[in-house]
């Protein structure tokens, strides 16, 4: 492909054809073409994948669905795979989108502003690949509020990886917009990214074509246009069997038989299959033999510079003049070689790979470094030059890691890691010289932690032992470090980060901060014996930088797991998220667990994930936004709004599952999810989503949560041995935690005991549990520990224990857990003055938390006293705060998708929402969307 003029212009493809007379035996397929574009420029998106063999007819079906959708009125953009640019990160979206994004007014404003970086234009964020796709994705919504918009994207098995990502993306948030993705992919061959293209097809919104092979009628239809009427069965049926079907085989050797002049009658069936047996190589370069030598220079320059390459650069490659390059390239066209369309490409992949493989292996390779340093002369971009560098041998050149070097810096600013990885693992190859290994290996490293977390520890080691510089090697051993946490084995991220700390010299103290606290926290999160990783006494804290507030965090941590001093851990997690530098720092990590112990310590947290999630919102990070919307959904949990808990951990959880971050935050998310919905009194829903997400991989911690969240749902359920035997599972794993405030087992294990009737064991758990609870000092597992006893003890010892259950939760932000304690005082109370007041309350804090379960409860407890129930709450006081501001917007007039990107939710989650709220809000007329 040679470089564009500044500013660089798109890779346009020509209109569709008319639809030509010789489409034949797909009447079936392009019906279900039509329904689909029907649909959506009716507003409901879809996905139409062509699949089939090389030849089938998916290209031709492409073509017709782009003339059919622009006679409709759709704006119709198109993009082609190629196997040259397979490393060129975002190619094929450059394709796509880069008029549109140039030319349309406001198409990169806003939320889209991220996906300018894409298109080498201003306004770019840097805020990672999330942010991109991001952005690309409100490109395509911007787009779509002018009109219907079809994209059609030819042989997407060669479509680059991020190209790739951006789509199953699309697909995932296209619901309910006017566009119709519609690919071919090329069947029974591997391809690289199975696991993205397996995902599109699995869509709900995704339709599979699959054209059969022509019929013998189809062919006969074929065989008679080209070489008359006249046409005998015999004959036909001879080309049918020949091609078995195949119309670009079929249209090949009609091609050869119309120009050797054969008669197609029954005597010559023959040679029907003696032509036909050369298949198409053989057809393309016995057609390419009898053009002039300039035509089979052009084709081959074409070949290696890949489809689009602009004549000039063609013609300098050829090694023949412009004039006669092009004067070659329309024979090519009439010989049915090329399209008779710009931008230059072969009429077909098998013709391209028949011209490119009639080269020597040897030769194509001089052939790709000759086009490099073409392309390169002509001021193309330096992916475009690296895309011809990637299949040269290496030899040591330093300006090939020159080049491979700015390609992937270009790849990383456009967040397409998998192309930056590409070109660098070539550069490493060539290899670069000593002076220059160290900082390959360093940029390889950093690629590969965002697309192939793994692999990237061997080159980021390899890039610390390399590196002199103490503060370089500084920041790779927090960068190291930190991925050894998620992605290393258990144990690594702890050993490598105290190695690391240990050979620092003097004067880089924050820098070994931040090493200890990975050291620390690691230990923890791998589970580790405590010995192997926690020093006692704890080390001080010193300086305000990031090391020191990372490590604050991590000591603040290990206060709250040892349950005993609540003010030390509160104050060490306040420190640790002042000034805010922790967010910008380590968001995903360190700043979540300075939330969570500060909710632990019964502290408001609120701040900490409005903070992230105005973050996420002003980078356009939809994973920092996942964390966020996760870990304020756990908080509304456990103050007992769980309306709101369920509608942010459903949104945290979509989007979890969209990004296929393999499970990494779905053990939070999903055990959270699971307990909010037994709180809400719906054991069924309850079970319906465990055994739903039963099968997703969870960390040690997650797994922990899963089976407790099971244990506690196998309770409700009447399940009590079963559930002693789920908690069982997962007992050993995190016991060091002795803080019931955030592994409050023995409450669920004493509930499953009792309803064995071994009360006398659940009691002597929950003594156990209470004066764990007593201290830490928080309100609220205190008066959860309190109330169960109580509830067990009976009497005036039980009734004693509920009183004070109440009355500290009362204090407290535990909404529902104070009504628990309220409904169990007004249950054993003997005096009327002070059940009936307590049940009333009950009444109201259930229902304005959403316990539907409890609420009744309190409300037939309050019967049996005599009282008459009360009025069933208002339907609008059942909203939760989200709800409310969805609401809010919905009836200002404002789109769900722009009320999705301003409370960072999923448009689906906002579509929920509205529809949850139409049920319940009955006679409240909302405005249609």
């Amino acid at each position: 492909m040679t470089p564009p003029a500044a500013p660089a212009p798109p890779r346009r493809l020509s209109a569709p054809p008319a639809a030509a007379g010789d489409l034949v035996d797909r009447d079936r397929e392009l019906d279900e073409l039509r329904a689909a574009l029907a649909e959506a420029l009716d507003g409901q998106a879809r996905l139409v994948l062509v699949e089939g063999p090389a030849g089938i007819g998916k290209t031709r079906l492409l073509t017709e669905a782009r003339r059919d959708a622009a006679g409709r009125g759709a704006r119709v953009l198109a993009a082609r795979g190629s196997r040259l640019e397979k490393e060129y990160g975002f190619g094929a979206i450059r394709q796509l989108f880069e008029t549109a994004a140039r030319e349309t007014a406001g198409a990169l404003g806003g939320p889209a502003a991220p996906a300018a970086s894409v298109f080498d234009l201003d306004g770019g964020d840097e805020g990672g690949g999330q942010s991109v796709l991001h952005g690309l994705y409100w490109l395509t919504v911007h787009l779509s509020r002018a009109g219907p918009v079809v994209l059609a994207v030819d042989d997407l098995q060669w479509c680059d990886s991020a190209s790739l990502r951006f789509l199953a993306y699309l697909v995932r948030r296209v619901e309910g917009l006017p566009v119709l993705v519609i690919a071919t992919l090329r069947t029974g061959e591997p391809h690289d990214d199975e696991a993205v293209l397996a995902e599109l097809a699995a869509d709900p919104i995704t339709t599979h074509l699959r054209p059969a092979p022509l019929t013998e009628p189809g062919v006969a239809d074929l065989v008679r246009q080209v070489l008359g009427a006249h046409a005998e069965d015999a004959f036909v049926r001879a080309c049918h069997r020949t091609t078995s079907g195949n119309p670009l085989l079929l249209r090949q050797l009609l091609q050869a038989l119309r120009a050797e002049q054969v008669t197609p009658d029954a005597a010559h069936a023959g040679t029907v299959t003696a032509i036909g047996s050369r298949a198409v190589s053989s057809l393309v370069l016995m057609r390419l033999a009898r053009l002039e030598a300039a035509s089979t220079a052009v084709a081959t320059a074409i070949a290696v510079l890949g489809s689009g390459a602009a004549l000039p650069t063609v013609a300098v490659l050829a090694g023949v003049g412009e004039d006669e390059a092009a004067a070659a390239v329309a024979a090519l066209a009439r010989a049915e070689v090329l399209r008779d369309e710009y931008p230059l490409s072969f009429v077909h992949p098998l013709v391209a790979d028949a011209v490119y493989r009639d080269l020597a292996p040897g030769r194509r390779q001089l052939e790709h470094g000759r086009a490099a340093r073409v392309l390169a002369d002509a001021g193309a971009p330096p992916e475009q030059v690296a895309a011809q560098l990637m299949q040269v041998p290496p030899r040591g050149d330093a300006w090939v890691v020159e080049i491979l070097r700015a390609a992937a810096r270009r790849a990383r600013d456009r967040a397409a890691p998998e192309a930056a990885v590409a070109s660098l693992t070539r550069a490493l190859q060539e290899p670069p010289d000593a002076d220059a290994r160290p900082g390959v290996l360093l940029e390889l490293g950093h690629a590969e932690a965002i697309s192939d977390a793994p692999a990237s520890i061997t080159h980021l080691r390899q890039a610390y032992d390399a590196a002199t510089d103490p503060a370089v090697r500084a920041d790779l051993a927090r960068t190291l470090g930190r991925i050894l946490v998620f992605v290393g084995e258990p144990g690594s991220a702890t050993r490598f980060a105290h190695d690391a700390a240990a050979a620092l010299p003097a004067g880089l103290d924050d820098d070994r901060q931040a090493l200890l606290a990975t050291e620390r926290i690691s230990g923890y999160l791998h589970d580790l014996d405590p010995a192997a990783w926690r020093t006692l006494p704890p080390p001080p804290v010193t300086g305000t930088g990031i090391g020191a507030r990372m490590l604050s965090v991590a000591l603040a941590w290990e206060a709250a797991m040892d349950g005993t001093d609540r003010d030390l851990a509160a104050r060490l997690a306040r420190f640790g998220v002042a000034e805010g530098d922790l967010l910008h720092g380590d968001t995903g990590l360190l700043w979540v667990i300075a939330g969570q112990v500060l909710d632990l310590c019964d502290e408001d947290s609120g701040p900490l994930w409005t903070a992230g999630l105005h973050q996420a919102t002003r980078r356009g990070d939809m994973f920092t936004a996942l964390g966020m919307n996760l870990w304020r959904g756990y908080v509304e949990w456990r103050r007992g709004d769980l309306r709101e808990a369920r509608q942010a951990l459903t949104a945290g959880n979509e989007m979890s599952h969209a990004w296929g971050e393999g499970g990494i935050a779905s053990g939070y998310g999903e055990s959270f999810l699971l307990e909010v919905l037994l709180d809400q009194g719906d054991p069924a829903a309850c079970r319906a989503f465990l055994e739903q997400v039963r099968p997703h991989h969870r960390i040690t911690e997650g797994a922990r949560m899963f089976g407790e969240a099971e244990a506690r749902l196998l309770v409700a359920e009447g399940r009590y041995r079963e559930a002693l035997s789920a908690q069982d599972s997962v007992l050993r794993v995190m016991s060091t935690i002795d803080n019931p405030a955030w592994r409050p087992w023995r409450s669920v294990r004493a509930a499953a005991l009792a309803g064995l009737a071994r009360t006398a064991e659940a009691v002597e758990l929950l003594d156990e549990e209470v004066a764990r609870a007593r201290a830490w000092g928080a309100a609220r597992p205190i008066g959860r520990a309190l109330r169960l006893r109580g509830e067990l003890r009976g009497g005036d010892e039980g009734l004693a224990d509920v009183r004070e259950a109440a009355a500290l939760l009362g204090a407290g932000n535990a909404r529902i857990d104070h009504a628990r304690a309220l409904l169990a005082l007004g249950a054993a109370s003997p005096e009327r003055d002070e059940a009936v007041p307590a049940l009333r309350l009950a009444v109201d804090l259930a229902a304005a938390g959403g316990a539907d379960a409890l609420y009744a409860a309190a409300v037939a407890a309050l019967t049996t006293r005599g009282v008459a129930p009360p009025a069933p709450p208002s339907p609008v006081a059942t909203l939760s705060a989200t709800e409310r501001r969805i609401l809010d917007r919905h009836l200002g007039g404002v789109d769900e998708r722009e009320i999705a990107e301003a409370l960072f939710l999923t448009p689906r989650s906002v579509r929920a929402a509205l529809e949850s709220m139409r049920v319940r809000l009955g006679g409240l007329r909302l405005r249609p969307s």
